[in-house]
């Protein structure tokens, strides 16, 4: 790595140090203003604690950065260029023969290296961050601990599980349980409970009882495939936090529902995460490069709707994919590609 090289990739990282300090700080301060009257009640309702709350924002601030990475990485792109553009220091190494592609190549390895390394934690932590993120905001916003309702989790061997009440934690609960299962044979089979408790991967029923072609009977535990815990919790978060599983949570539930055209259309998104973030940097760079103060201006905004649009587009494949209009992989891969080409085709205009 060359001595120019090395002064591009460190302002670069100052850059983005910086903008991910902004942004989380800006939001975490807002945040927190917003929850001024929150807080108080929480701890005189449900008792929330102070090392709840800090464990709150500590996981906010993670989701915040998952949220905000490809924009941190394109002002931070941006900035740095315009810093150098300011400078006049990018004037010397494009006269002396470098290509603008190379200049720009510890920026673009960088940013692909820093979203592919937050991607890869994301999926690797966001299935255990998200109950807890979930349960202490439950006990900001509504001032109660955290209760889902009313959850319908698809298992194995065309089994539902209906659960009236499921209460998280070690071991899990479930209050009003209903399992319907049938077959092409007509071998119906139906287990109620009162209450269920997870312990050593089955569940304890408390008035348990099951009915099948056979007739009815007491039953004291249940197990089946698709029916502990973490497959409760993810139907909880398809419903009503979607975007916010990893490929693998899409993955199980396709596993058991291989028809679940949001499920499918989100997992590809979440794939092609790293590359959306490398593919708005590059257009924002192709049109941040000019070298007189005006148009260096019209570049950035024009960079910035370039993005913004790219956004809408991506919002407009998701949605036809859920709805079928699309094919899951086509809507998740139709954007990146298309504003792929378009960031080329602008960085091959850019000055050299």
């Amino acid at each position: 790595m060359q001595i120019f090289d090395r002064y591009v990739l460190r302002n670069y990282l100052r850059f983005c140090l910086l903008t991910a300090i902004a942004f989380i700080g800006m939001f975490t301060f807002m945040d927190l203003l917003a929850r001024a009257d929150d807080i108080p009640l929480a701890r005189a309702i449900v008792g929330l604690t102070t090392g709840d709350l800090f464990n709150y924002y500590m996981v906010n601030m993670l989701f915040l950065l998952f949220q905000f990475l490809p924009y941190i990485l394109l002002i931070a792109g941006i900035g740095c260029v315009t810093q150098l553009l300011r400078n006049n220091e990018w004037t010397p190494m494009l006269s002396a023969g470098r290509a603008t592609w190379r200049s720009f190549t510890p920026i673009f390895i960088s940013a692909l290296f820093i979203a592919t390394s937050v991607a890869s934690f994301r999926e690797a932590t966001i299935s255990d961050l998200l109950p807890q993120h979930e349960s202490i905001q439950r006990k900001l916003n509504n001032h109660r601990e955290w209760r889902p309702t009313d959850l319908w989790v698809r298992g194995a061997g065309a089994r539902r599980l209906h659960a009236q009440v499921f209460v998280p934690g070690d071991p899990a609960r479930i209050i009003g349980l209903e399992v319907f299962s049938s077959s092409k044979f007509g071998d119906d089979r139906r287990v109620w409970a009162d209450s269920a408790t997870f312990v050593n991967d089955v569940w304890q029923l408390e008035g348990g009882l099951e009915t099948d072609s056979k007739g009815e009977s007491m039953i004291a535990t249940f197990s089946a495939d698709g029916f502990r815990p973490a497959d409760l919790l993810r139907s909880y978060f398809v419903r009503n936090r979607p975007l916010d599983l990893n490929s693998e949570s899409y993955m199980s539930l396709l596993e058991y529902d291989p028809g679940h055209r949001q499920a499918e259309t989100y997992m590809w998104s979440a794939r092609t995460l790293p590359f959306v973030a490398l593919v708005l940097l590059v257009l924002g760079l192709s049109t941040s490069l000019n070298f007189g103060r005006s148009s260096s201006k019209e570049g950035v905004a024009r960079g910035l709707l370039l993005c913004a649009l790219f956004f809408v587009a991506e919002l407009l494949f998701r949605d036809m994919g859920v709805r079928g209009a699309v094919s899951p992989w086509l809507a998740a891969t139709a954007p990146v590609s298309l504003f792929a080409g378009v960031s080329l085709w602008a960085f091959s205009r850019t000055p050299s």
